[in-house]
């Protein structure tokens, strides 16, 4: 994870750079910021799967329960 946040914060200076410039490339900075927007709703889902494994699921019982399998695809939406 921590390894994720380092490409968004990548992605996030790159749009701030963008910006800062006299005449900024908008399309570019929005594609970027688009990127960035992805990445983090994919580290917020690694992040509450990691979350609940670590501190709510017993993984001998969570492998043969569907529930938990099916909690998880709704909060990926």
């Amino acid at each position: 994870m921590v390894h994720h946040i380092s490409r968004i914060e990548g992605q996030l200076a790159s749009v701030k750079a963008e910006l800062a410039k006299e005449r900024p490339d908008c399309e570019k900075a929005s594609k970027t910021l688009l990127s960035a927007s992805r990445s983090f709703a994919g580290l917020r889902e690694q992040f509450v799967e990691s979350f609940l494994r670590a501190h709510f699921v017993d993984e001998k019982r969570a492998s043969r329960d569907t529930s938990f399998t099916t909690l998880l695809t709704l909060i990926k939406g």
